[in-house]
């Protein structure tokens, strides 16, 4: 089983670990960055096998998108391909818009293609 891994990308950094939550289990992706000189999770996407969603400020106001129709392989892709492209974005509907300002589109794309090589047995297998 694949243990909690970070990727660095610039001001914010990703997290993944397997979790098991209430019957469900999958991968938790996190998005963290640094609010006031403390570490704040901003974004959290839980690609579990049969309720995948994911969380914008998930421990503040904590708005939960059900990702309906997807499984978890498909819930990793989907999740990849909006850090990849649409995380400044995600980052401003969180609530978050200076951080979204200072995004480095590559780190975050290369910080996404680690993740991506790193959780590969997982799409391909499930």
């Amino acid at each position: 089983m694949f243990s909690q891994r970070t990727f660095e990308a610039g001001n914010v950094w990703l997290t993944v670990e397997y979790r098991h939550f209430g019957g469900d289990e999958g991968y938790d992706i996190r998005v963290y960055t640094r609010v006031n000189g403390g570490v704040r999770q901003i974004l959290r996407f839980d690609c579990f096998k049969y309720q995948p969603h994911y969380h914008y400020d998930p421990l503040g106001r904590d708005e939960r998108i059900e990702l309906a129709g997807y499984g978890m392989s498909d819930a990793i892709l989907w999740t990849l391909k909006q850090l990849s492209y649409h995380l400044p974005e995600m980052l401003t509907q969180a609530g978050y818009p200076e951080v979204a300002s200072e995004i480095q589109p590559e780190s975050v794309r290369e910080a996404v293609a680690r993740l991506e090589e790193y959780l590969m047995p997982a799409v391909t297998q499930s």
